[in-house]
């Protein structure tokens, strides 16, 4: 939790304002496609993190079960070290534009996340 707390907050409320995205009853829906799925483990503060691939499995699904279960959806695959171990060395150069456009795809599939400040200029 230490890992994502410091911009994130104790109780995963984010800071709208600075561009940090409330994980409380939103980020659960990023599962809901497999490039969402990716992009938790791509994300700067996951990829970059000195968590082990198995330590940073284990903080994403701890963190999805206690942020947002809720949308979690039916039959959820927890995270494992050899999907983290896949996909986490290909980092996004742009985090903003993958942001926008997943949450285009799940807003198209009833999900909605939680507001995002960073890069709205670039919203497409």
């Amino acid at each position: 939790m230490l890992q994502c707390a410091g911009c994130h907050r104790v109780d995963g409320r984010g800071s709208t304002p600075h561009g940090i995205p409330d994980f409380r009853n939103s980020v659960g829906a990023f599962t809901h496609l497999p490039a969402g799925r990716e992009y938790l483990i791509r994300v700067p503060g996951a990829a970059y993190s000195q968590l082990s691939n198995a330590e940073l499995a284990n903080v994403l699904n701890w963190l999805l079960h206690t942020f947002s279960p809720a949308q979690l959806p039916a039959g959820f695959s927890p995270y494992t070290e050899s999907e983290v171990a896949a996909a986490r060395p290909r980092r996004y150069d742009d985090v903003v534009p993958v942001r926008h456009g997943l949450a285009r795809e799940l807003a198209a599939l009833g999900l909605a996340l939680s507001d995002y400040s960073y890069g709205s200029a670039r919203k497409p």
